[in-house]
């Protein structure tokens, strides 16, 4: 480490592959490395990713878990800043949020800021756990405005310990894609199958659409507890022919390449990167009108913004949609214009490093 460097330490809690996981990951393979000197950490667990954390060129590190909450984890994670003389840690994703605060009682950074990614319910204990360490936190970055309420309600964070730096998308890997061609129209989706996700709806949704495209086809990449419930959902509905489980993919960019319009129909959201990844690609977006996605999407401009659980309202825009090319075509470049002007990489990276500066100066 250089004099002109300062010691950040970047907690998360495991290696396994999910939104704020990468965004990590991209944030760390981002940061100039001439102001900061990282160390990662993740508290509970190793996973896939930590391999690709470890290629970065960092000091990586696992404290694993005995317990579903291990009380030893804040003494060695203290004990790790020490070592490391970190002057500012990020943590992200609660149970990294929880521990790195329990730390910062014996060992105190400059800074202890949080990366809120997510929303959601949370059981009462974490409720109760962010509302005692709330005084720990000196700031939290949150991805979207309409999470901030979420963060001052249920975490006890102070509006003036809060504000928002979007996610950006990588402006040169995802690139708009020539239409595709053939009468095989794609509704694609990318998303983890878990409740949260909607894809029960957008299941309900598919039949009548089918009745007007009957060559119309339906993907969704992504894995979770509710895959085998889905595909049982899909044989009851009759559209089983016309579904495709992809499972997890790593090939996001290439997949999207496929697909003729872009779905996703969550529950909540507190910004869904794939939103921007789609609309970087030049795709035409339906979403749910939910938290950090109606911060994304113009409604009849970039996509269309429907209700969530409302799977007719979902038929409705894949029935238009599906029969105005020229609208697809115009919403795919509106909304691969929206995400230069305000959703750039570089523009996430400048904004961490400006809230990094302001804690370190």
């Amino acid at each position: 480490m250089s004099e002109a460097q300062h010691t950040v330490m970047l907690v998360v809690n495991g290696f396994g592959i999910g939104g704020g996981e990468l965004k990590l990951l991209e944030l760390a393979g981002l940061l100039d490395r001439s102001k900061y000197a990282l160390t990662i950490v993740s508290v509970g667990q190793g996973g896939p990713l930590e391999e690709r954390f470890r290629a970065l060129g960092f000091p990586t590190h696992v404290l694993p878990k005995a317990f579903g909450f291990d009380p030893r984890l804040p003494w060695r994670l203290a004990k790790l800043m020490r070592t490391t003389q970190t002057e500012l840690v990020l943590s992200t994703l609660f149970y990294a949020d929880i521990i790195s605060a329990l730390a910062t009682c014996f060992y105190r950074p400059k800074a202890l800021l949080s990366w809120e990614v997510i929303t959601g319910q949370l059981e009462w204990y974490q409720v109760l756990a962010y509302r005692l360490l709330a005084g720990r936190f000196d700031h939290v970055a949150a991805v979207s405005d309409s999470i901030h309420p979420f963060i001052r309600g249920l975490r006890g964070m102070k509006p003036e310990r809060i504000s928002t730096i979007y996610y950006g998308v990588d402006l040169e890997k995802y690139q708009p894609h020539a239409p595709r061609s053939g009468n095989d129209f794609v509704f694609g989706t990318v998303a983890r199958l878990v409740h949260q996700k909607g894809h029960t709806w957008l299941l309900q949704a598919i039949p009548p659409v089918l009745q007007t495209y009957p060559k119309a086809r339906w993907r969704f990449a992504g894995d979770g507890d509710k895959r085998a419930g889905l595909e049982a959902q899909a044989q009851q509905l009759g559209i089983a022919q016309a579904v495709d489980f992809l499972g997890s993919r790593s090939d996001v960019q290439d997949l999207l390449a496929t697909f003729d319009v872009f779905i996703l129909p969550s529950l909540w959201e507190g910004f869904p990167n794939v939103l921007l990844e789609a609309m970087a690609s030049g795709l035409p977006v339906i979403a749910t009108a939910v938290e950090g996605t109606v911060e994304m999407v113009v409604d009849g401009e970039t996509g269309r913004l429907v209700p969530k659980e409302d799977a007719a309202a979902l038929t409705a825009a894949m029935l238009e949609l599906a029969g105005a090319p020229e609208l697809r075509e115009r919403m795919g470049r509106e909304g691969r214009k929206r995400v230069e002007e305000h959703f750039s990489l570089a523009k996430q990276v400048r904004e961490f490093e400006a809230l990094f500066d302001r804690f370190l100066a």
